[in-house]
């Protein structure tokens, strides 16, 4: 696909890249090998995870085959209803997935799903379609006429490995029983290295270290994270529509209220993005001068501001001026430099936010 005609294009390969890498092992454990040994929940894992990453993949290069909103970006602008509708329009064939899961109970292969149970909790549209299109990834559905629910149960059936039905099962009823349905929809590992009732992952960098791709981007995580901890700084989950965030406060109470932080670690559509609470750049730019060009390039560009620039009530943005060119940053949403972070340079970073914070 060489461009995005539609909105739910974008945000499909962003679903995609948001499926959780497989580490070469991961821990599962015992309560979920009841009935299934661990050579055979491993397969049927990989096959899972193979599938989701092939159903937003497909999403994005045919959306039209799946019913998904046709928004283009030129005729609805990012902040639309159309464009948010298109974010969240990719999960369906895997949040009809889950619904079905967790209506239902597994018996010998099968799962019977409740269809009264099912439509108290189901909010996905175009079921039928969606239907069709999971026939193509090798589910049977039974109670259905013309992809159209026509019986109180649906038998759901996987002939290929009957023990994908198993894992998805668990998988739904562990996402469901402790409340991480993004989980299952990015098919994380992390479900099982716990029992059903207990999630002991997911939080602090975790949030987002899980989303990385890379080692280095993980490392860099971790990394920055343990220092800015030792340095006593506190720290919380900060939201954005391109993926979770985790921010760095000095007081505790700012979590909450999600006040200005000094350090934002961002999953940018699962690329890693760090922003510093620079309110002063001229303070930096002595400092700059004995950085390596890998900090100094973070200054060495501007963007326009946003409306508050041009209306010129913007109190936020900052100007500064490097070897005679003039740079302006925006800083009304979010902290105003941010950049791709290596490792190596994390004390240049902490000591740019600690010349830079006060204006």
């Amino acid at each position: 696909m060489v461009e995005n005609i539609y909105w739910v294009q974008e945000w499909a390969k962003v679903r995609q890249d948001e499926v959780v890498r497989l580490p070469d092992s991961f821990e599962i454990h015992d309560s979920f090998l009841k009935h299934i040994s661990k050579e055979e929940f491993d397969s049927a894992f990989k096959e899972v995870w193979n599938m989701f990453t092939n159903i937003y993949g497909n999403i994005a290069e045919f959306p039209e085959t799946y019913g998904m909103p046709l928004h283009k970006p030129l005729e609805y602008n990012y902040f639309t209803k159309e464009a948010r509708e298109s974010r969240s329009a990719a999960y369906r064939p895997i949040k009809l997935l889950y619904y079905l899961l967790i209506a239902g109970d597994l018996h010998n292969g099968t799962i019977v799903a409740d269809v009264n149970k099912f439509k108290a909790i189901n909010d996905v549209k175009n079921i039928p379609i969606i239907f069709e299109r999971l026939s193509d990834y090798g589910f049977y559905f039974d109670g259905l006429k013309n992809y159209k629910i026509a019986n109180e149960s649906i038998y759901i059936s996987y002939p290929d490995n009957a023990q994908v039905l198993t894992v998805l099962k668990l998988m739904a009823d562990k996402a469901h029983t402790t409340n991480r349905i993004n989980d299952f929809l990015s098919c994380h590992y992390k479900l099982f290295q716990d029992d059903m009732n207990t999630a002991n992952y997911g939080y602090g960098a975790d949030i987002i270290a899980d989303k990385m791709h890379t080692k280095q981007e993980k490392e860099f995580v971790y990394a920055m994270d343990a220092v800015l901890s030792k340095m006593g700084y506190h720290a919380g989950p900060r939201e954005s529509n391109e993926g979770p965030g985790y921010a760095y406060y000095t007081k505790e109470s700012q979590i909450i209220k999600k006040g200005p932080y000094h350090y934002l670690m961002s999953s940018n559509k699962t690329k890693l993005v760090l922003y510093l609470r620079i309110r002063n750049a001229s303070k930096c730019l002595d400092y700059l001068k004995e950085c390596p060009d890998s900090v100094k390039q973070i200054f060495l560009w501007g963007d326009t501001g946003c409306s508050n620039r041009t209306k010129g009530t913007c109190i936020h943005g900052q100007e500064y001026a490097i070897d005679g060119n003039i740079y302006w940053r925006c800083g009304c949403c979010n902290a105003p430099f941010y950049f791709k972070p290596i490792i190596e340079d994390i004390p240049h970073y902490i000591r740019l936010v600690e010349l830079g914070l006060k204006k």
